[in-house]
């Protein structure tokens, strides 16, 4: 009986020790899955075409998996192309500055609207999964244009869009060169890194929205799809002031042995054309000539015959020496 009672008491103990912590875990988690959730809800707004953009067309992109893609195409001037894709809870606008930059430099560009986002049908974004894609079919349009050499065909992807740039880029060897814009290392870490303060909880619960829409956190990793791309040409560019600067640092270690890097000072998550306005153009338009030069096929020389020498007719005999020899 005694022994009993001393079981209830523990039992009892225990109770009042475990339950809040299990409440106070299940408050955190539900907090971090809620806070997690809003990536998934923003505005759509349609694109504007710019006034200085007279040149682009409409096109509509279709997706393997049916997604019907909006988007602006800007033909070729040096039979070299860009494909952009742009953030999470953007449009095709916000790489205007990068567009610009291509454009002026002679390139086609090919700005579009990923999944989900301004004009583009689908029904939610997956940060990456799904949108390669989105890029493989933006790729292919490019590719078939007339004025296009297939073989000098980049990406520059930003933020969600860079993992989806790079995990095609890593598959595809016939993408020419790779710029990526505040990239970060792995899906999973782009989801769970804001909310690392209260650990596994925080962080398990901010991955529930993923988890529960079949986003493959697993296969979407940058920091391994960069091995891949090179040697091909490959730019990094990311803000000192984001979030997440460890990983950066993670990232740019990685890279350093095969890739450019640089790290803004000053910027935050994007909209580096704002914070440098003069050095960021510079720095793509170099690395776009260097990556997209025209390929110098070797000039062969047609063989030379040897000569052949010709032999001198032989000479008649005169009458005079015919007349000798009688």
């Amino acid at each position: 009986m005694a022994g009993l009672l001393k079981r209830i008491r523990w039992g009892r103990v225990l109770g009042v020790l475990v339950l809040p912590l299990l409440l106070v875990a299940l408050a955190l988690g539900g907090r971090a899955a809620w806070r997690s959730e809003q990536y998934f809800h923003y505005p759509r707004p349609a694109a504007v075409l710019p006034a200085d953009f007279g040149s682009a067309r409409e096109v509509t992109l279709r997706t393997d998996d049916g997604v019907e893609l909006r988007g602006w195409y800007v033909p070729s001037r040096n039979k070299a192309a860009w494909v952009l894709a742009h953030g999470l809870s953007q449009t095709r606008m916000d790489l205007l500055p990068e567009a610009r930059v291509l454009r002026d430099a002679g390139y086609g560009v090919l700005l579009f609207d990923l999944r989900a986002h301004g004009q583009s049908g689908g029904e939610t974004s997956t940060w990456g999964d799904k949108e390669r894609q989105d890029v493989r079919a933006a790729l292919a349009y490019v590719r078939a244009q007339p004025e296009v050499d297939p073989a000098r065909v980049g990406v520059l992807g930003f933020s969600i869009g860079s993992a989806a740039v790079a995990e095609v880029a890593a598959k595809d060897p016939q993408v020419a060169a790779v710029v990526l814009l505040s990239p970060f290392n792995t899906l999973w870490l782009a989801a769970a890194y804001d909310f690392r303060r209260f650990g596994v909880v925080t962080q398990t619960g901010a991955l529930v929205p993923f988890w529960r829409r079949g986003i493959a956190l697993d296969e979407v990793r940058t920091i391994d799809a960069v091995d891949h791309i090179k040697p091909r040409p490959l730019f990094i560019v990311a803000g000192s002031e984001e979030s997440g600067q460890p990983l950066l640092d993670e990232l740019f270690a990685h890279v350093a042995p095969y890739a450019q890097t640089w790290r803004i000072p000053g910027a935050s998550h994007g909209n580096f054309a704002a914070t440098a306005p003069t050095e960021y153009p510079r720095r793509l338009r170099e690395f776009a000539d260097s990556a997209l030069k025209p390929v110098e096929t070797p000039s062969v020389e047609k063989p030379v015959a040897p000569a052949v020498e010709k032999k001198a007719p032989a000479k008649k005999p005169s009458r005079r020496t015919k007349a000798g020899a009688r």
